[in-house]
């Protein structure tokens, strides 16, 4: 069963010696610099992104990092969709040694189950941005119903799922 935890004194060091396969890196920033990044926001009155550790079980088996966004005019999202709110889903890997073992998708559910409670703040969708050339990831976000934006930013494809 996937679960998704707080990260704390007892799972820190784990998640930072998370790995991805070599031909993956490319795709996903290290969960040290995930981690800083939602320290800076949380250090700057910013609302803090979300990050969590992805066990099965009790084995910590991957990363993740979300964060809620209020929008305004001039965002795509806001003109294109008129999303007022959204949840940008911005970090996920799953370790190499647990990779092909259907945990990816399951961790994507419950993210998904996760972000549909609205835990910060009430939202019309939840965005994903992934490299053009990563169809692992294409694939597994279109498979649960994100619909690709037309729309690129910093060279990502952006996907959005409709809450």
């Amino acid at each position: 069963m996937i679960e998704l935890r707080k990260i704390d004194h007892d799972n820190f060091e784990g998640v930072l010696a998370l790995k991805l396969p070599k031909e993956q890196q490319k795709f996903v920033a290290p969960n040290i610099y995930s981690l800083a990044e939602a320290y800076k926001d949380l250090t700057n009155n910013e609302k803090p992104p979300m990050p969590f550790a992805i066990y099965h079980g009790e084995e910590l088996i991957g990363f993740t990092m979300m964060e809620f966004c209020e929008l305004e005019e001039g965002d795509h999202f806001f003109d294109d969709f008129g999303d007022k709110n959204i949840y940008n889903f911005f970090r996920f890997m799953i370790d190499e040694s647990h990779q092909g073992k259907g945990y990816g998708r399951q961790a994507m559910v419950k993210i998904m189950e996760f972000l549909k409670t609205q835990p910060q703040g009430k939202a019309d969708s939840i965005s994903v941005c992934y490299e053009p050339t990563n169809e692992v990831s294409r694939k597994l976000y279109t498979s649960l119903g994100f619909v690709e934006t037309g729309h690129i930013d910093d060279g990502e494809v952006i996907a959005r799922f409709v809450l």
